[in-house]
């Protein structure tokens, strides 16, 4: 297996790289890495966890995220939100978390963190913190990565990235329509209340099938928003 390597002072891992990692609630860090954090979400992150808790987009938003829109290009950043008193992940519990089958793409990622370069990755915090690091246990990242059920939230953070223009550049000052027109695929009950009109359905051609299936599979309608989102991103950077 390919050992790690070390780059200005960090080590980097290949998806071969075996690493030493276990967690479990024996150890006196256990939850730590859930406490005053930034835990920034996915729209497939966001869609896993509401559906899990059985709340409605705009209510997880509500209950449970810091959402803003940043920068010139005014994108979307969406955080979940610490509890105010104990600064700790409204999620988690003495016993670990509590939506563990439907947690986030970062935390199922730690303690990697994804680098540039595509297939490495780094540690997003040292031994010192996170005892599990100085477990026995190892395995070859990719290993690691594939237990954790990472690879549909990458494949869905793909198709989320695909919806933007060839040659937009989010650094550039833009409409505020933009970011407001990417919230829907975090939002994705207001994107399905779209689709009540008549109008947009003849648009873009959605069928009385396509939805009924929508309205049954939540990730075929979170890709048929990024299909919508795209079209509307195009119309608008085309006619600003």
């Amino acid at each position: 297996m390919k050992p790690e390597t070390k780059e200005n002072g960090k080590i980097r891992f290949s998806t071969q790289s075996i690493f030493h990692f276990k967690c479990h609630s024996s150890l006196p860090c256990f939850t730590q890495c859930c406490r005053d954090v930034n835990i920034f979400l996915t729209p497939y992150d966001l869609l896993r966890l509401r559906q899990a808790l059985k709340l409605s987009s705009g209510e997880f938003l509500r209950k449970h995220t810091i959402h803003y829109l940043a920068g010139a290009g005014q994108i979307p950043v969406v955080q979940l939100a610490m509890d105010p008193e104990t600064l700790y992940c409204k999620l988690v519990t003495d016993e670990g978390c509590s939506v563990y089958e439907d947690r986030p793409w970062a935390c199922r990622m730690y303690p990697l963190d994804l680098v540039m370069r595509e297939g490495e990755y780094t540690l997003i915090i040292g031994k010192e913190r996170c005892l599990g690091l100085l477990e026995k246990s190892s395995m070859p990242v990719n290993e690691w990565l594939d237990g954790q059920g990472v690879q549909p939230y990458v494949l869905m953070e793909q198709a989320f990235q695909s919806v933007m223009p060839p040659g937009y550049d989010p650094a550039k000052a833009g409409s505020a329509g933009i970011g407001k027109i990417l919230f829907l695929a975090y939002d994705l009950d207001r994107f399905a209340g779209l689709l009540q009109d008549s109008k947009v359905r003849s648009f873009y051609e959605i069928d009385d099938e396509l939805l009924r299936r929508v309205e049954e599979d939540k990730e075929l309608l979170l890709r048929l928003a990024f299909q919508y989102i795209r079209n509307q991103l195009e119309e608008l950077l085309e006619h600003p």
